[in-house]
């Protein structure tokens, strides 16, 4: 599914212009519902619009998404494309 030799990383940390690929999950129940119902989950890929220090920009296909930074710290990804970092 996603290449073994790239780690896995929260969401949180990918710099802005990346382009990730949602890997798993951490967290309870209640965070893993809201990431399914705003389209986050494993295998999703996702573009880093912008991380800044505060909320998130993402783009999934051609929804746009903020979200936040404690949310996306739950979210695992692998990195598909590294742009500017």
């Amino acid at each position: 599914m996603h290449p073994t030799s790239e780690p896995t990383l929260p969401l949180s940390i990918a710099g802005t212009g990346a382009r990730v690929q949602i890997v798993g999950l951490s967290g309870g129940m209640r965070s893993a519902h809201r990431l399914a119902e705003l389209g986050l989950t494993p295998g999703s890929e996702v573009t880093i619009l912008n991380n800044d220090g505060g909320a998130l920009l993402l783009a999934v296909g051609d929804t746009r998404l903020g979200v936040g930074r404690g949310l996306a710290h739950k979210v695992l990804v692998t990195f598909l494309e590294r742009n500017g970092s």
